[in-house]
């Protein structure tokens, strides 16, 4: 199958567990639990944007470690969130981060 489609899949796949979790517990905040994804974005992923933006580059160290210590739902919001793409973000591109860390780093 082609990459987009597997991102594809991740999403629904994402969306569901978000959506599951929201249900159970309706006070958590969302999927980043009390943080906001623009919180996460400036203060979590900052290091992430040049990877973000081009599938070429290599996700730095400090990108990867930050990505490890996000939990999945968290980090698919905030890559698809709009403060993300105001930056001039691709979420096709952003979502390859934790496989291409995975490549990169082990």
């Amino acid at each position: 199958m082609s990459k987009f489609v597997w991102c594809v899949l991740l999403l629904v796949a994402v969306s569901a567990v978000v959506a599951e979790s929201t249900l159970e517990n309706p006070d958590n905040g969302g999927p980043c639990g009390k943080f906001s994804t623009l919180r996460m974005l400036t203060h979590k992923l900052r290091h992430c944007e040049k990877a973000a933006r081009d599938v070429n580059v290599a996700p730095s160290a400090q990108c990867c470690n930050d990505v490890a210590q996000v939990d999945i739902p968290c980090l698919y919001a905030v890559f698809c969130s709009d403060a993300f793409k105001q930056v001039g973000v691709d979420p096709k591109v952003a979502i390859t981060i934790p496989w291409r860390c995975h490549h990169a780093h082990y």
